[in-house]
């Protein structure tokens, strides 16, 4: 018997391989969350609320060091934060919709429809999507089709955002339950009753303790197995905010009729380590921690829209290091990307600040009126949401993301001029091109026309444009100017546009484009043979042809592997 196990071994480990490599090619992507007690997303996901369990808000990846979006996608309203894992991006909507999109380009993947709206920012666990709705239910779903696996039905709204680790679904809800549901099934494990007080904070986990706040004003540490209380400490009249637990200590804000405070408490006693008052300013937002910093959102609850503050506290003594003064209620939770703050504001202003000093380094108008959704970073791309309902990519120049251009309907009357623009030749000639659409010329500068060779020709120019808003153009190109049979492509800054097109006729071609501003370097190439957007051309959809191979290189490696074991066996059996 001991030789046959010998015999056996390289088989086994051959089917160890074959099982490894399937899962890499397959399963690669799947996404388990995590949470360790000095809290972090990784840098190629955020898979929850605040981007893990441990809701630090925090990442080593860089976010973008400018307001360039790459490309953004309208549609309801959003309270909901997104969450980002495989290439998706997750997002509810005031209208009782998940949607999941594209990470590189904002093309909408799938959709489901619930009965109420989604407040709850989505759980991404192992290829599963966890989040709840206002009609009394949390749901699981195939993340990457949409398909319903399970729905569990609560006594109130579900705001909370779910935590999701080793199999079990934490979550909260209006009917003051914070529940613990079994990830494969959803059915309930064990709730505990809170009191009279609705829960809208999210739940943070970590080392086997679950940590939540109610409408009440207390906050709760539960033992994760069971639901058993282990210690509640009294905050304030209420707490809105989520707790973010980092290095022994958990970070919240509560409000009391007259003020705000922010507490750092024991994590495994409840013991109030410091308190920090913010006044009149209400902390509705959850505390983001980073490098010994607390970066927390606040609003002034006597005059509301017209005042609000970012502060910085030092972690271990609860000192202001710094604050910057929105101008408006700050409800977002803020979160930080390496060295650098993001959060949003009422004013719909999104803001990016140096995390050290608070000082501004850049802004961006988005579509308004309020920012309440915190945002997400992953491979250096930031996702922000507005209120009234559009969500943004925003990456640098030099990022790695290189978005395929969607399909978008071709403008009507794009043809009708409403300006020209004078371009120059690589021979010194003037060029008068003519445009359509709300970009002028006055706003194009540097244009110039460059020959590479006989089959590529380009058309540069610089495009600035009041920041917040959406450029469209359309330029009239004559065919004298660029090689025959060539195909024209748009890139802003080294991307390609996330919305572009071209038609033609027998003299011109008449190619638009649409942007978001500030300002842009805009390149028009035309070449014979169209690049690339996409490795392997496939736009992160599945490669069915390279599936169906591999299972059939698979099968083959079973089949060899199994008639191995089959002959090993047989031998044995003719020797005995």
């Amino acid at each position: 018997m001991k030789s046959l196990k010998k015999k056996l071994v390289p088989f086994l480990f051959l089917i160890t391989l074959l099982v490894g490599s399937l899962s890499a090619g397959f399963g690669g992507n799947f996404t388990t969350a995590s949470g360790s007690a000095s809290g972090g997303a990784n840098n190629d996901s955020w898979t929850m609320f605040h981007g893990d369990l441990t809701h630090s808000g925090y990442t080593a990846s860089n976010g973008p060091f400018t307001n360039q979006t790459i490309w953004s996608y309208p549609t309801g309203p959003i309270l909901s934060s997104p969450s980002v894992a495989n290439g998706i991006v997750y997002v509810g909507l005031n209208d009782g919709k998940i949607l999941a999109l594209n990470a590189s380009n904002g093309a909408v993947l799938w959709s489901y429809q619930t009965g109420g709206a989604v407040y709850s920012t989505p759980a991404v666990v192992d290829n599963v999507i966890y989040f709840g709705s206002w009609d009394n239910s949390v749901y699981a779903l195939n993340a990457l089709t949409g398909a319903l696996l399970w729905s569990h039905k609560t006594g109130s709204y579900v705001q909370s955002s779910p935590a999701v680790v080793d199999g079990v679904v934490y979550v909260a809800s209006y009917d003051a339950n914070v529940s613990a549901l079994d990830a494969a099934s959803g059915n309930l494990l064990w709730s505990f009753p809170t009191g009279s007080c609705a829960v809208g904070s999210s739940a943070a986990v970590v080392n086997g303790i679950v940590y939540v706040g109610d409408n009440g004003g207390k906050v709760w540490a539960l033992d994760a197995s069971t639901g058993a209380p282990i210690w509640r400490f009294t905050a304030g009249d209420t707490i809105y905010s989520s707790p973010a637990v980092v290095n022994g200590k958990v970070y919240i804000g509560a409000d009391l009729v007259t003020d705000g405070t922010v507490y750092a408490l024991n994590a495994a006693t409840g013991a109030k380590l410091w308190s920090f008052s913010t006044g009149n300013f209400w902390v509705y937002s959850t505390p983001a921690v980073a490098n010994g910093v607390v970066y927390v959102g606040t609003y002034n609850h006597l005059t509301s829209s017209t005042d609000g503050m970012l502060y910085a506290l030092d972690a271990s003594t609860g000192k202001m290091l710094w604050s910057y003064p929105a101008g408006t209620e700050v409800y977002a939770s803020p979160i930080v990307g390496n060295n650098v703050v993001y959060a949003g504001g009422g004013d719909s202003n999104f803001y990016a600040l140096n995390a050290a000093t608070g000082a501004k380094l850049w802004s961006y108008q988005l579509d308004g009126p309020n920012v309440w959704s915190s945002a997400a970073i992953v491979n250096d791309v930031l996702y922000v949401c507005s209120e009234k309902g559009t969500l943004y990519a925003f990456s640098s120049s030099n990022s790695t993301i290189t978005p395929a251009p969607t399909s978008a309907p071709t403008p009507t009357s794009i043809t009708q001029a409403n300006s020209t623009v004078s371009a120059i030749t690589d021979n010194g000639k003037t060029v008068n091109l003519t445009l359509s659409g709300n970009i002028t010329s006055t706003q194009m500068s540097n244009v110039t026309i460059a020959i590479h060779n006989a089959t590529t020709t380009g058309l540069f120019f610089t495009v600035t444009g009041e920041n917040g808003t959406q450029g469209f153009s359309s330029i009239s190109i004559p065919k004298s100017l660029v090689p025959p049979e060539t195909t024209p492509l748009i890139f802003v800054d080294g991307l390609s546009a996330q919305n572009q097109g071209y038609t033609q006729d027998v003299d011109n071609y008449y190619v638009w484009y649409t942007t978001h501003f500030s300002t842009h370097q805009i390149k028009i190439i035309f070449t014979s043979t169209t690049p690339s957007l996409t490795p392997g051309g496939t736009n992160g959809q599945t490669n069915w042809p390279e599936v169906v191979y591999g299972m059939g290189v698979a099968t083959v490696i079973v089949v060899i592997v199994v008639g191995g074991i089959y002959l090993v066996i047989n031998g044995k059996r003719g020797k005995n």
